[in-house]
């Protein structure tokens, strides 16, 4: 994930609001992103789509006079697969790998782990009509559909099966990216019927196998839905107005960098200038 700090007081003009872009040379081409609201002409923007272990780019041309900031090269890169929700970032996902000699199973730990693909077929997009008085068929086609397939997941605590559960619910395309080594670039996926299995006869041991089918899918495009650590629901019920939220002593880059809010599940609020107690340590 990028994090970016979105600044156009130095610009001409007044911005309020700006439309972000994302290109992997600074030449372009742009990929829109999302237009970004502006307070005092800044703004903090992460970015958990962006692509590892390349130089990405960035520009956002503001508005209403039209000034422009480019921003770049980052980049990034994962050592797990992360499974994620394109539009709430605060349900993102980071899978571990065990049972192997050189990083055996702890209890519990890691508590979510990437089991792998199934089987992927890239699907045929042709029909063969047949042509009266010939021995063979006619060939109307078309490129090949990138595939569809399955992965699993295990999950090994209650918390991990709730944010597994917490990430499939909204039941939107999600965003798959993995280690350079899996060979496999980011995709997006819808998932269709998810079974769940217990792993135990005794079910109250924690254990689920969870099974993903899907189909390859363009990206969704909208606004997200909250920050890497949090959904804005969440913030608006601890922080009605930004009134409040500064009066608390945070600011929008706070709920950016996760000092303010932790996602719904966790301890507390955060760590941070709170103090004790419901948002603090």
């Amino acid at each position: 994930m990028i994090s970016l700090f979105l600044d156009f007081t130095a610009e001409a003009g007044t911005q309020t609001s700006a439309n972000l872009y994302r290109a992997l040379d600074p030449a372009g081409p742009w990929e829109f992103l999302q237009n970004v609201p502006l307070l005092g002409e800044q703004a903090v923007y992460n970015d958990s789509t962006a692509p590892n272990f390349v130089d990405v780019y960035y520009r956002a041309d503001g508005a209403p006079d039209a000034a422009e900031i480019l921003l770049g090269p980052f980049q990034t890169t994962i050592g797990n697969v992360w499974i994620r929700d394109p539009l709430r970032p605060w349900a993102d996902v980071e899978t571990g790998t065990c049972e192997t000699p050189a990083a055996p199973c702890e209890e519990g730990d890691p508590a979510t782990v990437w089991l792998g693909f199934g089987t992927l077929t890239y699907n045929v997009d042709a029909v063969t009509p047949t042509i009266a008085g010939s021995e063979t068929a006619a060939s109307l086609y078309d490129r090949r559909k990138n595939h569809e397939g399955s992965f699993r997941v295990l999950t090994r605590t209650a918390a991990a099966h709730q944010a597994f559960y917490e990430l499939i619910t909204a039941g939107g395309p999600l965003f798959l990216q993995l280690p350079l080594v899996y060979d496999q670039v980011d995709i997006v996926v819808q998932p269709r019927d998810i079974p769940r299995e217990y792993l135990s006869e005794d079910q109250r041991k924690p254990y689920r196998l969870w099974t993903v089918p899907y189909v390859t899918v363009d990206a969704p495009l909208g606004p997200k839905q909250g920050t890497a650590c949090g959904n804005w629901c969440y913030v608006e019920l601890l922080f009605p107005t930004f009134a409040q939220l500064t009066a608390a002593g945070g600011t929008y880059q706070d709920l950016a960098d996760c000092t303010t809010t932790d996602p719904p599940g966790d301890a507390g609020f955060g760590e941070g200038g709170f103090g004790e107690g419901g948002f603090g340590d």
